[in-house]
């Protein structure tokens, strides 16, 4: 019998050149992750970008785009007097649901020049759906929205959570996904000065996509001292639209957010 893994330093060859051989037959790049899915590699190792992504993370200096998810809600009306007493533009993705339930500050927010975009109806993680149900969030918010006088123009899947299947979903319906850059982690932090300290970390200029919940009163509570301070360092608030106008650029892939933070009940 034919001994291949044979002993000594003839072995030792012998296998390294059946492995190098078995490493050539692998087709080119069926060894490769794509970079931009949420799972492979440490983020050290990739260096591919997603398909046209915003993150907002590297803004022209002072472009603060301030975005508010899952409203509209009890605490919505009294945000709204406030943006409007600093003359703040800002956008909110609302969840198709919230805006069927509150549909006079849908109007409200669109007559006072904010933007209005889709997050989805009732907050899902929509890697966990199919395309079917995919479509239905999409849809029946687009429609409730339209309904009311909106014309969105993008998707942020809530959580952070997507993959490239939701992408396209997304641009078939004529929408963009935008995520963000800073986020104010208010569902946990309830003070002007924690939710300085996550959306401007020590050593970062003032600049970047804004995630914060109107669902909150604690942040309702918070933002006028987040906004005044945001304005002496340099702030200069805009929209989603405005922001990506003047900086759009695909951005590499952030970890999805892991869907820990269910949605009180309105």
């Amino acid at each position: 019998m034919i001994r291949i893994f044979g002993s000594g330093n003839s072995g030792t060859i012998m296998r390294r050149l059946i492995i190098a051989l078995c490493v050539l037959l692998v087709p080119q790049g069926a060894l490769a992750w794509p970079s931009w899915l949420p799972f492979g590699p440490k983020p050290s190792a990739l260096s591919a970008k997603p398909p046209s992504l915003d993150f907002g993370d590297k803004a022209k200096a002072g472009d603060c785009a301030i975005t508010f998810d899952d409203g509209p809600g009890p605490h919505t009306g009294a945000l709204l007097d406030l943006l409007a007493a600093r003359k703040v533009k800002a956008t909110f993705f609302v969840l198709g649901q919230h805006a069927r339930r509150y549909p006079d500050l849908i109007r409200r927010m669109l007559t006072d020049g904010h933007e209005v975009e889709n997050h989805s109806w009732d907050h899902p993680d929509m890697r966990k759906l199919d395309e079917a149900a995919r479509r239905k969030e999409i849809e029946d918010t687009l429609a409730e929205l339209k309904a009311l006088g909106a014309e969105p123009h993008y998707f942020r899947p809530p959580y952070g959570a997507y993959d490239p299947d939701l992408v396209g979903l997304a641009r078939k319906e004529g929408l963009e996904l935008v995520l963000w850059s800073r986020d104010s982690e208010d569902w946990r932090y309830h003070t002007v000065s924690a939710l300085e300290g996550n959306i401007l970390p020590v050593g970062q200029g003032a600049h970047g996509i804004f995630l914060f919940h109107d669902i909150h009163d604690s942040t309702i509570a918070a933002m006028g001292g987040v906004l005044d301070d945001l304005g002496k360092r340099g702030c200069r608030f805009v929209t989603v639209w405005q922001f990506r106008s003047a900086n759009a650029t695909p951005q590499p892939l952030a970890q999805p957010q892991a869907p820990d933070r269910p949605i009180p009940p309105q």
